[in-house]
């Protein structure tokens, strides 16, 4: 695993260099960190070169007030200047809405994109209502100063291993980025246009969930190209790292 840097953005990679204009780019969850997916450099059974982007104030970085426009107008600059000229997106949670600013804002027609695979991504106001909502429900100064605090002390204590896992990810989060990014993620998933973008635009888009997730949706309002990864929900790389491996490079192979 490498580290390869651009601007303020951190991303791992199975590569040193960046020597192939066909890339993986990979966008986890609010709270998470690249350090969960270490073991995917060990496991992936494809060529591709896979980037795993930090998002900000994540894993110790520094928070510079970044919201997900400029993020993602970063992640574009990093893909005009490498010359990548084939995307294929996977994305988790919070991250699912990158893709798809990213497209909708920035990337021009002469990027292709392989394929959108999607990981529970905040697509509709319904994937807010356990985090994200609660998080926003308190005065940014409560939350900050010691709700977040709180938060990490509740998951550390859990008796479920991977919400321990989490806390370990969250302790490194800052507790600003962690607010104003559930902000951001409240207000952009509270149409269905995101929901709609995902589904009308990208021609080869997959959604992934957990089996054990409690989705209130229909599965088919996602598309019609569904997949479930076993015994696990919304943390499978947590919960069930095996099966999320074999889920990844599956869905990163399959042809669509």
């Amino acid at each position: 695993m490498f580290k390869i840097k651009f601007k303020n953005i951190l991303f791992f990679s199975n590569k040193k260099n960046i020597s192939s204009p066909r890339v993986i780019l990979f966008f986890y969850g609010l709270g998470c960190s690249g350090n969960d997916f270490k073991f995917l450099f060990k496991q992936i059974n494809f060529k591709s070169q896979l980037f795993i982007a930090e998002l900000p104030g994540h894993n110790n970085l520094s928070y510079n007030n970044d919201n997900l426009y400029k993020y993602s107008r970063k992640i574009f600059l990093f893909i005009k200047k490498n010359k990548i000229k084939e995307i294929t997106f996977f994305a988790h949670s919070l991250g699912g809405i990158i893709p798809i600013i990213l497209v909708k804002n920035f990337l021009k027609k002469k990027i292709l994109i392989k394929k959108f695979i999607n990981y529970e991504g905040n697509l509709t106001e319904d994937d807010t209502e356990t985090l994200t909502k609660k998080t926003i429900s308190y005065k940014k100064n409560d939350f900050t100063s010691t709700k977040f605090d709180k938060l990490i002390s509740k998951c550390s204590e859990s008796n479920k291993r991977f919400i321990n896992l989490w806390s370990n990810s969250l302790k490194k989060t800052s507790s600003v980025a962690f607010y104003d990014l559930s902000k951001e993620c409240v207000k952009l998933s509270k149409t269905n246009e995101l929901l709609h973008f995902f589904k009308i635009f990208f021609k080869k888009s997959i959604y992934v969930s957990g089996d054990k997730s409690q989705i209130n949706k229909s599965g088919s309002l996602f598309g019609s190209i569904r997949f479930k990864i076993k015994n696990s929900g919304h943390f499978s790389f947590f919960e069930n790292k095996t099966e999320f491996s074999r889920m990844f490079n599956k869905l990163i192979l399959r042809k669509i």
